[in-house]
């Protein structure tokens, strides 16, 4: 498996409504069936220095990987909602092994 992990604070000024549809295009990638699990979340705010949301994303391998950021899905949700909301972001991709059942 391949995982990935972004983190990201907000853009000076983005709306709860602008994070609302942030959160929702985000949840419409599920879409693209490379994705094969999507977990996302606001940070807690515990502490300030913390990063201000998280998803990670899984995908069978890091082929799988680039095809889902070709694919137009995605591309779109990166122009019209990611760039415009947000303002610094950390990524960390990994290969991993699931838990057996």
């Amino acid at each position: 498996m391949f995982r990935q992990v972004i983190s990201f604070r907000w853009a000076e000024g983005v709306s709860p409504e602008a994070r609302r549809a942030y959160r929702d295009a985000l949840d419409g990638l599920r879409a693209i069936p490379e994705l094969l699990a999507l977990t996302w979340g606001d940070d807690a705010g515990h502490f300030d220095d913390n990063f201000d949301f998280v998803a990670v994303m899984d995908f069978a391998d890091f082929e799988t990987a680039r095809r889902y950021v070709a694919h137009p899905l995605h591309q779109t949700y990166v122009r019209d909602h990611a760039s415009r909301v947000v303002a610094e972001r950390v990524v960390v991709q990994h290969d991993w092994d699931p838990p057996d059942p």
